[in-house]
């Protein structure tokens, strides 16, 4: 189905009310900020670990090092990714206009770029964390006495 013809199926659904209408996109496109949030989130929450055991991966040998800072890098790069093509916000009411089929089509098009963002973001982020847990189940097979505090 392309755009225009859901654009056309969602006024047809609620029975021609565009106020309506423009609540199913606006939910659909909160439902893909959500979705953002918790990649970017999930993104955070590797640098933080980074931050507590980052050292003790690393010191496991070179390969772990690179593949921590490669797998780090890459997830910072889809949290940059995912913030500048889904979290970007345009209010769909600066999108209105007299064509009522046409306004819910241009908000239907955003939804679907963004979705692609958040599909590539996501993409993304597995490629990192692929690296990174890699780097981490490399420290695991390798354990070695830590003498504490680890600095």
């Amino acid at each position: 189905m392309s755009t225009r013809e859901e654009a056309r199926a969602i006024l047809d659904l609620v029975g021609g009310d565009f106020a309506r209408a423009v609540g199913i996109v606006q939910s659909q496109l909160d439902t893909l900020y959500t979705r953002a949030q918790v990649l970017t989130t999930l993104a955070g929450i590797v640098v933080t670990v980074t931050g507590f055991s980052g050292r003790l991966i690393a010191s496991t040998n070179v390969f772990a090092q690179v593949l921590v800072i490669a797998g780090l890098a890459i997830v910072l790069l889809s949290a940059f990714y995912v913030i500048r093509n889904v979290m970007q916000i345009r209010w769909v009411t600066s999108q209105l206009s007299s064509d009522r089929e046409a306004t819910i089509t241009d908000v239907l098009v955003r939804r679907d770029e963004k979705t692609r963002g958040l599909s590539v973001g996501g993409i993304i982020l597995f490629a990192g964390l692929v690296l990174y847990f890699a780097a981490f189940a490399l420290m695991l097979a390798n354990p070695t006495p830590v003498p504490v505090p680890v600095r």
